[in-house]
């Protein structure tokens, strides 16, 4: 019996599932310091949705050219989502002038 090719929703929801963890812990990072710079509501939601997307399909192709010999999770961290959250939020909150060191008051 031949086995059916999987379809890339699934990989994508499993991608999803996997990653919930770490990209609600980089959802919370970029909140917080688009709160301390008192950016509008609005605009965090568009930086944080479009950081996540960008996130979500890089993890995807990181997955799937998976070539090391460690596992990908650790833990409760997947690792190909942890890669995308290091490099595009800080990038992504730079690119719309965010100050990343702020303290808050």
């Amino acid at each position: 019996m031949e086995q059916e090719p999987t379809p890339i929703i699934e990989l994508l929801i499993l991608t999803l599932f996997l990653g919930s963890i770490t990209f609600v812990m980089g959802a919370v990072y970029q909140g917080y310091v688009l709160f301390i710079n008192k950016n509008k509501i609005l605009k965090s939601v568009i930086i944080i949705v479009l950081t996540r997307i960008i996130t979500i399909i890089s993890s995807f192709f990181i997955w799937s050219f998976w070539i090391l010999p460690i596992d990908i999770m650790f833990l409760f961290v997947y690792l190909p989502a942890l890669l995308p959250e290091l490099i595009f939020s800080p990038i992504i909150l730079k690119i719309f002038g965010n100050d990343l060191w702020k303290k808050g008051k």
